[in-house]
């Protein structure tokens, strides 16, 4: 099978394609410190939904929060875990705008796609091997251990809450009511971060389910926006084809 080396042609260019999507992927991660706390009891609280239902809830959650909803929201966000597809957009100050699909198949393979412009990058992390493809079309090269190195930005990584650290200083989370999230209904709550002066978020989770829907966020001393929405199909993650090798 041919060898390529990491400066094939085109790596620079997908690198820089990345940049915007790290970012977003930094972003989420403050969000979601909102809720860490350390380990306690869990506790049932009723939640009022579409239809009334009994969720269990962490009880450390509630004393901060004295919220069932936000708090059983907590108890279903393992991401890492599950099945979903995410759709997102990431636009700079500028106006250049970068898209990206994320999905998984909740046991740690992702198949990713970013767009910006006419430029596009697509990543499937499949048992520890990452394989790029540096266009639409392209060859996919695969990245082994041992060989070259390529790490695929993820921006749906961070969004899981836990209670395994304090509450991060300065976040502050505001329920806003509910709102459409395609065809469901959703809870919507602010968040802002005061360690990110300009920055906004919200996060949009059903009233039935308890699942992330949709997330937001704004800020106004960067330009920054970031939009993702979130769906739970069955994913399966498969190999590409044709694939080439890259070497040091």
């Amino acid at each position: 099978m041919p060898r390529l080396t990491k400066n094939d042609k085109g790596l620079a260019t997908a690198i820089l394609v990345l940049i915007i999507v790290v970012v977003v992927a930094v972003i989420g991660v403050v969000v979601w410190q909102v809720t860490k706390k350390s380990p306690s009891t869990t506790a049932s609280s009723t939640a009022s939904t579409s239809t009334t239902k009994t969720v269990t809830v962490n009880a450390a959650c509630l004393k901060d929060f004295s919220d069932s909803k936000l708090c059983a929201f907590a108890e279903h966000t393992a991401l890492s875990t599950m099945q979903y597809v995410a759709v997102g957009t990431a636009t700079n100050a500028a106006g250049t705008s970068t898209s990206f699909t994320v999905k998984s198949d909740g046991k740690g393979d992702k198949d990713i796609t970013y767009m910006s412009g006419s430029e596009q990058i697509s990543a499937v992390i499949l048992d520890g091997i990452t394989y790029v493809q540096e266009s639409a079309g392209g060859t996919w090269y695969e990245y082994t251990t041992g060989g070259s190195s390529f790490t695929a930005a993820d921006p749906t990584l961070g969004f899981t809450f836990n209670f395994n650290q304090a509450t991060a200083a300065g976040v502050s989370v505001t329920k806003e009511g509910t709102a459409a999230c395609g065809s469901l209904t959703c809870y919507k709550y602010k968040v802002i971060d005061s360690t990110i002066p300009g920055g906004t978020a919200y996060v949009y989770f059903d009233t039935n389910a308890y699942l992330l829907r949709q997330w937001t966020s704004t800020n106004t001393t960067t330009g920054i926006s970031v939009n993702l929405t979130f769906s739970y199909p069955a994913v399966t993650i498969t190999e590409p084809s044709p694939v080439q090798q890259t070497t040091t």
